[in-house]
């Protein structure tokens, strides 16, 4: 982008590289998946005429590759589809910034000549029409670099949203943009007994009923675009943390979820949280002397100072609130 957009130009910067972007990505999704069909079509002729150990072999490589060429083709996807929606979203509001600046500046030039040319009739405290026009398209021009940022965040969210969902990558290489403010860090494994034993449930059975009742697991309200945790679901953690002064607007964050058969893992995929984008917990069902626990693991990057101090003691709070509930879930849809 060529322009920098700030509060007082919402639609400043082109698109050209992000359509150029989009166009590239549908390209390579197109590519990818017609290479997705000639390993499927390889992958029949290993099955149908080629027996043996090292058949056996190949066809698990093969597998793998297939795998892996979906993840990356679902990846390319949805960063290709948010692109065009950002520059869609962004085009209108450059346009509506231009008819508002417009406005501005021809409200300030008939103040100045107000001011200049009759200066015992302008009354500050009065203002008038040309003060009321200045004033309105100010806030209008606001309302619009909010939209932006609301914009900018939804795009760089379902990138990074890809990111956490086909790769393994350090959080702390994570796209971020937060202040220096915002560059504390922490980790923490903290457990919880659930007081069920290896004999009662299965670890999967356990991680089952976690991912089927998230809202009644949480303390805190999670809400997303799944009724359940599933791979590459978005979710928003509202509400997250003690009111230390520090919470607005920390206190809400969006995560993208990834799932084992015994684990659930949340990134961070947005600026505005107390941790910053690629800070990851998982939550995950293990043993301990015949008794399953329930297991927190955070990685924390760019955290927020104030809210990282005592991160780990609020969390222990937060996280026992959270084992207890599950354990009258457990009690609630367990089998008998």
């Amino acid at each position: 982008m060529s322009t920098q957009w700030t509060d007082s130009n919402p639609g400043a910067g082109s698109m050209t590289s992000v359509s150029s972007l989009a166009a590239q990505l549908n390209k390579l999704e197109t590519n990818l998946d017609s290479g997705l069909s000639d390993l499927r079509k390889a992958d029949d002729v290993f099955l149908d005429q080629w027996i043996g150990q090292s058949a056996t072999g190949a066809r698990t490589q093969l597998s793998s590759l297939l795998a892996m060429a979906k993840a990356y083709e679902k990846a390319i996807r949805r960063v290709r589809k948010a692109l065009p929606r950002y520059a869609d979203e962004v085009e209108e509001i450059t346009e509506l910034a231009a008819i508002q600046i417009k406005r501005r500046k021809a409200a300030q030039e008939a103040l100045q000549d107000q001011l200049v040319n009759d200066p015992g009739a302008f009354d500050p405290e009065r203002g008038g029409s040309g003060q009321q026009e200045l004033e309105n398209a100010v806030a209008a021009l606001r309302a619009l670099a909010v939209r932006r940022q609301s914009a900018d965040d939804s795009v760089l969210a379902e990138v990074r949203a890809a990111i956490a969902t086909t790769w393994e990558i350090a959080p702390e290489d994570y796209p971020s943009d937060r202040t220096w403010y915002d560059q504390a860090g922490y980790e923490y494994v903290i457990d919880d007994g659930l007081g069920f034993s290896t004999d009662e449930y299965t670890a999967q059975e356990l991680m089952e009923l976690f991912k089927k009742y998230p809202t009644e697991v949480f303390p805190f309200d999670v809400a997303g675009n799944s009724s359940t945790f599933r791979d590459g679901a978005l979710f928003t953690l509202s509400d997250t943390i003690f009111d230390n002064g520090s919470a607005d607007p920390y206190e809400s964050g969006d995560v993208v979820v990834t799932t084992t058969g015994t684990s659930v893992k949340f990134t961070v995929v947005s600026d505005r949280y107390f941790d910053g984008p690629g800070s990851t917990i998982e939550f995950s069902i293990v043993e301990a002397d015949g008794e399953w626990v329930l297991r927190k693991t955070a990685i924390a990057v760019d955290a927020n100072q104030a809210a990282a101090i005592g991160a780990e003691w609020m969390a222990e709070l937060t996280w026992n609130d959270q084992a207890e509930n599950l354990k009258d879930v457990v009690d609630k849809y367990g089998r008998s």
